[in-house]
């Protein structure tokens, strides 16, 4: 009785103290939840996405981490998801529906659609954050759409490294696909670096049929290299069209942006099979402990909530979104420690069919979000200018998964996989520091950028007949073949032989029904500008003018025009003209100086230099003038040897001097005879130059142009021919006696090889034709069917060799002066000396004499 009366009481004592626990706790956590501000977001994604899946699942791992290791902070994120489907007029909507219904501090959209400027527009005027996990686009500013943020890369920075892939396989060009959105269209303004030769725009909405249309013309283009730049929903369908027509064959390459590489683990595997190859760009997120926890972590979590997430594995846009959510939330508590007040206030904003809600610190909060700096899972967080920009790219293969191949940043270019190899390289863009690339095809071979597709060129050719060794076109009349020879086709086919690829191609002649060519030399490059002609071999002159249309290769004759001339002889006084009157007085005077110096050197002691006068004025004039051709007489003085060394020296100058330049005056000589006569014929193909009152004649044989020169102006013939200069060697080398060759301005860029515009033939052939340059192939061809030995100067016909003054020598004339005099001079003071010897002598034997006679008087007196 007494135990079952206490075991009532004990039981009744222990209810009460239970109930007591359990409200004190009730009330503790009232009192704690009541003291939490909470932080409204609104997030917007596609939810029936794998990219929304996993950015909802980790935005609810990063609050569930974020708030258990900060369990103390007044502020805690509470986060509304909306579906969008999808859809950009969804996306509005719902972002309307939860500032209607929620005081919201921000909104996160997981959507990279047209939605989202909408967006921005909408967060300036609400002024509060828009945080986009996709990059939308070069015009999405932050000086346009202060409170937006975006994350991922801006279209600037994808162009360039689009550029230093293009430029380190040493591709000439490439062709854009992309999708015609606000999304991805604003790449096409951002292209530099490279040049593209076309660019097509797809649309969401575009069918397969529409696709391989497109796809179709870019077939008939010789251009192998594509860019592709488009949401992955299209680029699943353009590739798996493209792998049917045999695009992704060996030859190919296609490079695709972060756009699709970014979700390329999430396709379909037949869309993955289609892009074995291609090379792509992903940010590149730094390894480390916490990423591959977190990323171990989330696997587990989800593969159990969510089957879908089974076969799909972390993408950067779930780590990115995870890393922002912290900066969030992290922003919130700051405010609320620095601007408690703020948070509690509200706005309310009237629209035109809603009343919607805003929260007063979107300001500070965005300046918040912001400043953050810390280092997430994605490695140091830091936005720029409203951006977080991954610092280096991933460059990533396709084939049977993705594997790195290499990186690439703006300050240094590409880089290599082993980072310590990269230390003391800037700017590369080397394809050597990229790991083996397996294209299309599955080959390691670099394509080329460009291919034939076996296609036969279809090269015109004129039909002219007029300067043969050139170009000739004659029509078998047994076999019916057309058979093309000449210069310029020995050199096409040289240059095309020497490529490492082959190149088919026949001869069409550019004639009409009569065999008769149906055009000019324009027309015949214009049928190259309508593509009815691949391109066109011939005596085709570069001109500026016709760039417009066509490209042309380097030349492969001569530059510039040439004028012919008959040989003309010269006036037979003309041997006087190199000296001027006064040199020739002068060297006159000298050697007659000279002459007089040596006979009065040598005269006393010479008996050649004595005789009568008339004998000795002969030597004077003799001994001086052959020392021209070094027969003079042996001196026998000293002084007289050292006056002729010096005089022997200034003969062999000035003679030297007067043969350089009557030679020059020579040649120049039939230059300006003929030059003064302005009757010339002027080829039509340089018709457009100025040649002042030249007459202009269509293109004739040589045989007519030797039948003109010999007529002569005066009998209805020319004085001159101004053609080409390689028109004027094939003339030469057939009347190499009668007529010579001089060289004008190069005002045209010699003969050339015409291809369309932009063709990739035009490269190799340049190259090809400075190759059989160098290796002097091309000269052997110019011997063989033309001789380049005649009559060529390159002097100016308005050259004039300048004629020879005294002032050319008046250093020479000054020391063979100076040495003459100094030598007479000398012999006059020795012959004193002898004089003034011989006249003591002569007093010394008077005064014996005179001493002898006063002595013998004074013995007389004595």
């Amino acid at each position: 009785m007494d135990f079952t009366r206490k075991a009532k009481w004990t039981f009744v004592l222990v209810t009460i103290l239970f109930s007591l626990v359990q409200l004190s706790s009730a009330n503790h956590t009232s009192i704690n939840d009541t003291s939490i501000e909470m932080i409204h977001v609104g997030l917007i994604l596609d939810a029936q996405s794998w990219v929304g899946k996993i950015v909802d699942s980790c935005i609810s791992m990063a609050i569930s981490d974020f708030y258990s290791q900060n369990c103390h902070y007044q502020t805690k994120l509470v986060v509304h998801t909306r579906d969008s489907g999808g859809d950009p007029l969804l996306l509005l909507s719902q972002a309307l529906v939860l500032l209607e219904n929620f005081k919201l501090d921000a909104i996160i959209v997981a959507e990279n659609s047209a939605g989202v400027k909408i967006l921005a527009e909408l967060g300036s005027r609400v002024k509060i954050p828009i945080i986009s996990l996709f990059a939308a686009g070069l015009s999405l500013s932050s000086f346009e759409y202060p409170h937006l943020i975006q994350i991922g890369e801006d279209e600037s920075s994808r162009a360039k490294a689009i550029a230093a892939i293009v430029e380190a396989f040493s591709w000439r060009s490439a062709i854009l696909i992309y999708e015609d959105n606000d999304s991805a269209r604003p790449i096409l303004s951002s292209v530099t670096g490279f040049r593209l030769d076309q660019h097509v725009a797809l649309l969401t909405s575009s069918t397969d049929k529409e696709i391989v249309e497109q796809l179709m013309k870019l077939m008939s283009l010789q251009m192998t290299v594509y860019v592709v730049h488009m949401l992955p929903i299209l680029a699943s369908r353009l590739f798996l069209n493209a792998k049917q027509l045999g695009m992704l064959s060996q030859g190919y390459a296609w490079i695709t942006t972060d756009m699709i590489t970014n979700f390329m683990n999430s396709m379909d595997p037949s869309v993955f099979e289609s892009m074995q190859g291609v090379v792509g760009f992903k940010p590149h997120i730094p390894a480390s402990k916490e990423l591959r926890r977190f990323a171990i972590r989330w696997r587990s979590k989800n593969l159990n909530e969510n089957k879908n997430l089974e076969e799909m594995e972390m993408n950067v846009y779930g780590i990115w979104s995870y890393d922002m959510v912290w900066a969030v939330a992290t922003a919130a508590e700051r405010v609320m420690t620095r601007h408690p007040h703020i948070l509690h206030q509200e706005t309310r904003l009237n629209m035109n069919f809603t009343t919607i809600r805003s929260s007063e610190s979107g300001l500070v909060f965005m300046d918040e979000i912001l400043q953050s700096r810390f280092k997430g899972i994605s490695g140091g967080f830091q936005l720029t200018n409203g951006r977080l920009i991954p610092k280096e790219i991933e460059i990533v293969n396709v084939f049977k998964g993705d594997r790195i191949i290499g990186y690439w940043n703006p300050e240094n270019g590409i880089a290599s996989i082993m980072k310590e190899e990269n230390h003391t390289e800037t700017n590369s863009t080397s394809s050597s520091k990229l790991e083996g690339v397996i294209w299309p095809g599955g080959t390691m071979n670099i394509p080329k950028g460009w291919s034939l597709r076996g296609k036969r060129l279809r090269i015109g050719v004129p039909v002219t007949n007029q300067f043969r060794e050139l170009i000739s076109v004659v029509h078998d009349p047994q076999t019916n073949d057309i058979i093309v020879t000449g210069f310029c086709v020995d050199v096409f086919k040289e240059a095309v032989q020497s490529l490492d690829y082959e190149v088919h191609y026949d001869f069409i002649p550019f004639e009409d029904a009569n065999g008769r060519m149906a055009g000019s030399y324009d027309d015949l490059i214009l049928q190259v500008y309508h593509k009815n002609y691949d391109a066109v071999v011939g005596d085709i002159t570069i001109i500026s003018r016709r760039f417009a249309y066509v490209d042309f290769t380097l030349p492969f004759t001569d530059l510039g025009i040439g004028v012919v001339v008959p040989k003309i002889d010269n006036d037979i006084w003309v041997f006087l003209k190199p000296l001027c009157g006064d040199l020739w007085i002068t060297v006159g005077a000298f050697f007659i100086f000279t002459g007089v110096v040596i006979w009065f050197i040598e005269r006393p002691i010479n008996e050649e230099f004595q005789g009568s006068p008339s004998e000795q004025i002969g030597m004077i004039f003799w001994y001086s003038f052959s020392t021209l051709v070094f027969s003079h007489k042996k001196p026998l003085s000293n002084l007289s040897k050292f006056v002729v060394i010096i005089w022997v020296f200034v003969v062999l100058i000035i003679t030297s001097s007067y043969t350089a330049t009557l030679a020059s005056m020579l040649t120049v000589k039939q230059i300006q005879l003929s030059s003064r006569d302005n009757d010339a014929w002027v080829s039509s193909d340089i018709s457009n130059f100025t040649f002042e009152t030249r007459r202009r004649r269509a293109n004739h044989s040589p045989e007519e142009y030797a039948d003109a020169l010999r007529r002569g102006s005066k009998n209805g013939g020319a004085s001159s021919i101004i053609d080409e200069i390689p028109n004027l060697k094939v003339f030469l080398a057939k009347y190499p006696s009668d007529y010579t060759m001089i060289k004008s301005k190069a005002i045209t860029g010699g003969f050339g090889f015409v291809f369309p515009k932009r063709s990739p033939l035009v490269q190799d052939i340049s190259s090809a034709i400075m190759r059989l340059r160098e290796e002097k192939r091309l000269e052997m061809m110019e011997n063989k069917w033309f001789n380049s030995e005649s009559s060529f100067t390159t002097l100016d016909p308005e050259s004039n060799p300048n004629r020879l003054n005294i002032h050319s020598f008046g250093g020479l004339f000054l020391v063979t002066g100076i040495s003459s005099i100094s030598a007479l001079g000398v012999c006059l003071f020795q012959k004193r000396q002898s004089i003034k010897i011989h006249l003591n002598s002569s007093l010394d034997s008077l005064k014996g004499y005179f001493n002898v006679k006063i002595i013998g008087r004074q013995k007389e007196r004595s």
